[in-house]
């Protein structure tokens, strides 16, 4: 090619031109296929816009590299991703940042198309300093794409979005491109963003966040649509106008709405081989006064529909009306489309390209991470939608929500909303709005939302696509079909999309759901709010590592949080309906603790009910890092280390429960990944040596099987570990645990054994009645002999209804996870003064925690990671084993923890004879144990001396 880039992939020279992504120059030389999926099969770019991952690739050595979104270089090597690549041997994603820096500005503009250039100029033009931030190399967003190659304006719509970035440029905005948006807290007052720009972290402090990130595609699962060169609509789109590549081939453009009649056209006029547009609404002439309106709503966009079907009939590109794509054929690429016509009946078409458009959600996962409210739309698939005015305002006084970040509605309602949106801030920092802009925005938005109506009435779908087959692959990261994933529902009975995630990993991977979460709601129940889904996590997408971790001060203990009652609100609980039901024992608490206990119960023949404030296995249970410990924590200093403390007496119960889990695993339905492989905690310094040997003596006095290793055996044993590290302990008992997939497995064994669990049904009260106990939760009563309070975080709150004092402290922890990479730490790793457990999960992705505090999200209470706690976790992960440094970090979450004394509690509340605790801080290590243990305590079969000194007497002048 001549004045072309040379770079090379697999080895073969290719050549790109100047300014193209690296997936457009090698889908111009025929190449579909990027990376290698879970499943093994080949995967290639899906959205185009960086959500979907499927575009991965390693790039001169760096794994992971979006295609779609990395502008060819000289010199280039370019590689298919692995699904589990190595990072031993990988480029650094990075360096190690000292500190991350800080930017400030009145309003942050978060997303640079059509709504976003117009709120960034008006609001600078008015004298407020505005910063755009965008994650595409130039401006313009998905409407107003630009050619990055050097060509002009393709027609009046690019060049009407060249006109509006010169127009935001001259504003005197700030605009920063190629920055990704990975995060936000709330601190205080403040706001902090989280962003990544060109490699490097950074944090913006606005007053005033705008969120004008427009939306994403909502391909519809179809047998096939997995194969390399399937890819949507406005993925097409990008590659022909913004890195002018036509898409090779034959293509065939199917779903709905009018963006695939101007693709087809598009297509066409620029000579690729358009074989046909399926279409699932019918033609528009059957609607003729519908379409008579539209044309008087708006001329100009209806003769422009107008143009392109005229475009595409004198080029003899056949519209199917009223048909679906029903399904992709291929061995190692798309190769034919099977179409399903008016009647119902079948026919192919060879292809080499598909490009579905089936429709569009908000791309609000920045919303919903700052707390604004939003309910359920089921158009065109379910999915939150934000609440909000037409000029963007929101329930939360400092984010504003405009254009498609809300709701589908075109670039002109866009703009509209941007320049309303402008209008109201200027307001509200005191400057001058211009009111003939305000007066023409607001005639614009109310044409823009009567044309949109009608728009969408014209293209409402005849056609549908079937049940997804068991083949369907639904989640696309995970590799999931249709068949195992309503196995799973049918299996522990998910009611959500939550614990439905929790059983299959649906929605785990790179692009957290947003593909496979509105086909995964279609298998539910309907959802009924925003809480039906699950929730944002950071980053929003991945980011390197290395550029988040930097060094924060250690501390000791647990931070307790004030965590929001359990109780109903107002104190006050719902009417009791009917008689109350009679339970040999009511279980409070569905985490695995309180699972177990009902296990062994319903074993020994008791009926048993578990009532449970949430979902069963969601919280603590569900929501941990899956450390089995076996030894004491190395980074406390409450553990004891100069004789047998609490927590140094724990340690026989924590070995006999890892017993237990071992000898169960015959018992479970699933794989529970159970896995002792050692506990290894590594010394920095002579210090840290002699702290480990202090603690190692109390071990091993205790009969724990741990020792002293020196600096070759820790490299020995980790071979993945830095230089300069002296030593450690290491303890042979130690291991790891799936901890979704036990809590699941322990409530399908519970359920079959006759447990009656009862989700979302928090307890309101318990009173005491003669031969026991009268419980009430969610409008029903249950006169049971024993209680087990079970209920981790809230078991202070569940004594005080029996009066019983129980000093149990909320204290959120954080997990981080990674990209999954090939086989790098075989232990569980832990550092021996500072706080870390690092640990590989089978899939290949490491678990990053250890006790980093997180906080309480300000707006709904629940658990959130801090900033710092972030930070630090990945500094001491990377401290340990530099090769982390060439990962991503994939998610990061919170789970509440308890913080009590170093010990469980266990055993009947004095004073209050048939009321037995079960809680403890380390449930999934202990909680066989624990179950088994309450258990027996409850049917009164024997008595252990050495749990005495677990019993909530301890906290009441008892013995202990």
């Amino acid at each position: 090619m001549e004045g072309g880039i040379a770079f090379r992939f697999e080895g073969q020279d290719l050549a790109a031109r100047p300014g193209q992504s690296v997936t457009a120059a090698l889908v111009m030389h025929g190449v579909v296929a990027h990376r290698t999926a879970p499943d093994g099969t080949g995967r290639g770019p899906l959205c185009g816009i960086g959500a979907c991952h499927d575009c991965l690739l390693e790039i001169d050595g760096r794994l992971s590299q979006r295609g779609c979104m990395t502008t060819v270089k000289a010199g280039m090597d370019v590689r298919r991703a692995r699904a589990v690549p190595d990072a031993a041997d990988a480029m650094s994603l990075g360096m190690q940042p000292d500190a991350i820096g800080e930017e400030r500005c009145d309003v942050l503009v978060v997303g640079a198309g059509p709504a976003g250039i117009v709120a960034g100029r008006l609001m600078a033009a008015g004298g407020l300093d505005v910063l755009v931030v965008d994650e595409r190399h130039e401006p313009g967003g998905q409407y107003f794409k630009q050619n990055a190659v050097g060509g002009r304006p393709s027609d009046r719509q690019a060049l009407k979005g060249s006109e509006a970035i010169a127009a935001l440029k001259d504003s005197g905005a700030r605009i920063w491109t190629d920055t990704l948006v990975w995060g936000a807290f709330r601190e205080g007052a403040e706001l902090r963003v989280g962003i990544l720009r060109h490699g490097r972290a950074e944090y913006i402090r606005p007053r005033h966040v705008v969120i004008a990130t427009g939306a994403q595609e909502a391909p519809r699962p179809r047998p096939g649509w997995t194969l390399p060169g399937v890819m949507t609509t406005g993925a097409a789109q990008t590659m022909l106008r913004a890195y002018d590549t036509p898409l090779p081939g034959r293509i065939v453009i199917a779903g709905n709405g009018p963006l695939n009649v101007q693709l087809a056209a598009e297509l066409t006029g620029r000579g690729a081989s358009v074989v046909a547009l399926v279409e699932a609404a019918p033609p528009p002439w059957t609607r003729p006064a519908l379409a008579v309106r539209l044309s008087v709503a708006s001329p100009s966009l209806a003769a422009a529909g107008g143009r392109h079907l005229s475009r595409l009939k004198a080029a003899s590109v056949p519209v199917l009306w009223a048909s679906r794509l029903v399904r992709i054929e291929g061995a190692e690429r798309a190769q034919v489309a099977i179409i399903a016509g008016p009647d119902g009946r079948e026919h192919q078409l060879e292809a080499d390209a598909v490009c579905l458009g089936d429709g569009f959600v908000p791309a609000n996962e920045l919303a919903r991470l700052l707390g604004c409210a939003h309910s359920v739309s089921g158009w065109p698939v379910p999915h939150p939608e934000a609440g909000r005015r037409p000029d963007g305002m929101t329930d939360q006084a400092d984010v504003s929500i405009i254009g498609e970040a809300g709701r589908f509605g075109g670039a002109a309602l866009a703009q509209a909303q941007g320049a309303l949106c402008a209008g109201r801030l200027l307001a509200l920092f005191g400057k001058k709005a211009p009111a003939a802009e305000s007066r023409a925005a607001r005639r614009l938005f109310r044409r823009g939302e009567h044309f949109q109506g009608l728009l969408w009435r014209l293209y409402a779908p005849v056609a549908d696509l079937p049940e997804p087959t068991d083949d369907t692959v639904l989640c696309r990261c995970e590799a999931l079909s249709a068949a195992r994933i309503r196995a799973q529902c049918a299996r522990d009975g998910a009611q959500d999309i939550a614990t439905l995630k929790r059983a299959t990993r649906a929605g785990m991977g790179r692009c957290q759901g947003r593909f496979c979460q509105p086909v995964l709601a279609a298998l539910l129940p309907a959802p009924a709010g925003e809480m039906d889904f699950t929730a944002p996590q950071m980053p929003l997408r991945p980011i390197p590592l290395a550029a988040l971790a930097v060094e924060k001060p250690e501390w000791r203990g647990h931070r307790r949080v004030e965590i929001p009652s359990a109780l109903p609100e107002g104190g006050v609980a719902a009417p009791v309906l009917g008689n109350a039901q009679v339970a040999d024992v009511v279980v409070i608490g569905a985490g695995i603790v309180g699972l177990f206990a009902a296990l062994f119960l319903a074993q020994a023949g008791r009926r048993v009910v578990v009532l449970e404030r949430g979902r069963p296995g969601a919280l603590a249970s569900g929501g941990n890092a899956g450390s089995l410990h076996a030894q004491l924590m190395a980074f406390d200093d409450s553990a004891g280390v100069d004789g047998p403390s609490l927590p140094a007496r724990t340690l026989a119960l924590q070995r006999e429960a890892i017993g237990m889990w071992q000898s169960m695993v015959p018992f479970f339905d699933r794989d529970l990944e159970i896995k002792v492989c050692g506990g290894l905690a590594v010394a920095e310094n002579e210090a840290d040596m002699t702290r480990l040997r202090a603690k190692v003596a109390v071990e091993q006095s205790l009969g724990v099987a741990s020792r002293m290793v020196d600096s070759h055996e820790l490299r020995a044993i980790e071979p993945a570990l830095g230089t300069g590290f002296p030593g450690g302990a290491y303890c042979s008992e130690e291991g790891k645990i799936n901890p979704m997939a036990a809590s699941l497995a322990v409530m399908a064994r519970a359920r079959e054994a006759g447990v009656t669990i009862r989700p979302l049904s928090p307890v309101a009260a318990i009173t005491r009645e003669t031969n026991g106990f009268r419980v009430v939760a969610d409008g029903h009563a249950w006169s049971t002999g024993a209680v087990v309070n079970a209920a981790g975080a809230y078991a202070g709150e569940v004594a005080g209804l029996v009066g019983h004092r129980l000093p149990v402290f909320g204290a959120p922890l954080q997990m981080v996870v990674t990209e999954p990479v090939a086989p790098l730490v075989g232990s569980l790793l832990a550092h021996a003064s500072r706080h870390l457990t690092l640990k590989q999960a089978a899939n290949g992705t490491l678990l990053i925690g250890g006790g980093w505090s997180a906080g309480l999200d300000p707006v709904h209470g629940h658990p959130r990671p801090l900033r710092d706690s972030l930070e630090g976790n990945l500094w001491v992960a990377r401290r340990l084993v530099p090769a982390l440094g060439s990962v991503h970090v994939v998610r990061s979450w919170a789970a509440m923890n308890i913080d009590i004394d170093g010990a469980p509690i266990l055993g009947e509340s004095p004073g209050v004879p048939g009321f037995y605790n079960a809680v403890t801080a380390n449930g999934v290590t202990l909680a066989p144990a624990m179950g088994r243990s309450v258990a027996d305590m409850v049917l009164g079969i024997r008595q252990r001396a050495d749990l005495d000194v677990f019993s909530p007497r301890r906290f009441h002048g008892g013995s202990a």
